[in-house]
């Protein structure tokens, strides 16, 4: 329990540092904001459909929600005119009373995202590793080539174009490292982690169509992995959505063969569509 909880206080750092290193004419453009409702942090961004910029994290304590929470949170996005969120929790540890408080705000379950956890040992440390090989050269992202990264991340999590300098901007945070692979000088495949109090938080994982499957996310993953154990880490995150029946787990399956183990599936509410 202790270190679930710590990762869920790394996951609030990520997505404020979203906010923090966001440029100031783009958090005007997104209508991009942090209100801050009891526990709960939630971004929101008018102007950008995306659910990576409209989500309420920090209800997966076990502590029970507040009706007056769930009420508020569901008020705060109506009021901004955002039809579309995630509300992030593990319904597993709340009463059926906070269960019926989320069904009173019109929020339904949609499908929950796993979380995965493995120690920072190098990806050839444990048996059966998977091959990391590819033409592709894997290769930190600086400056130059931010805004590259931003968009080809952007359209992958289905972000406006107006977004690409808020991604395009980690590279400016050190707790940030960003990474992509390359074949000649066309950008392939991106990711990222972010570094914090021992723990590395794996993110913003896209690969241009045509290069799907081509062993770019394999190189970028054990680039991570190697950077997490020179940076101190003890234990790298990361998430992708719970495997479903008839839908394709490239990541999913990625991530296991990486050495990662299956941590616990969070529940993601959304409103209920009219």
């Amino acid at each position: 329990m202790e270190l679930e909880l710590k990762t869920e206080a790394l996951e609030r750092e990520v997505l404020t540092s979203l906010f923090s290193n966001c440029p100031a004419e783009t958090k005007k453009a997104l209508g991009f904001r942090i209100v801050n409702i009891d526990d709960a942090l939630l971004l929101t961004a008018r102007s950008d459909p995306s659910i990576m910029l409209n989500r309420a994290h920090g209800l997966c304590s076990n502590k029970e929600i507040k009706p007056s929470t769930i009420q508020k949170i569901a008020a705060t996005y109506s009021v901004l005119g955002i039809k579309n969120y995630f509300l992030h929790l593990y319904i597993e540890d709340q009463p059926q009373a906070s269960q019926q408080q989320l069904r009173n705000a019109g929020l339904v379950e949609t499908q929950g995202w796993m979380r995965f956890i493995r120690d920072t040992s190098t990806p050839g440390d444990e048996a059966g590793s998977p091959e990391t090989e590819s033409e592709q050269r894997v290769e930190k992202v600086d400056h130059e080539n931010a805004e590259r990264f931003a968009r080809i991340v952007c359209h992958a999590f289905n972000m406006s174009g107006a977004a690409t300098p808020m991604i395009a901007a980690l590279v400016n945070d050190p707790r940030w490292h960003l990474y992509a692979s390359f074949d000649g000088d066309t950008m392939c495949a991106t990711g990222a982690m972010f570094v914090q109090d021992e723990i590395a938080w794996l993110d913003w994982t896209a690969t241009l169509p045509e290069y799907r499957n081509s062993g770019g996310q394999s190189a970028i993953m054990a680039a991570c992995i190697e950077q997490a154990s020179a940076s101190g880490c003890k234990h790298i995150v990361t998430e992708s959505g719970e495997a479903v029946d008839d839908e394709p787990q490239q990541r999913y399956s990625r991530i296991l063969k990486h050495g990662f183990s299956e941590m616990r599936v969070r529940q993601n509410y959304k409103p209920q569509t009219q």
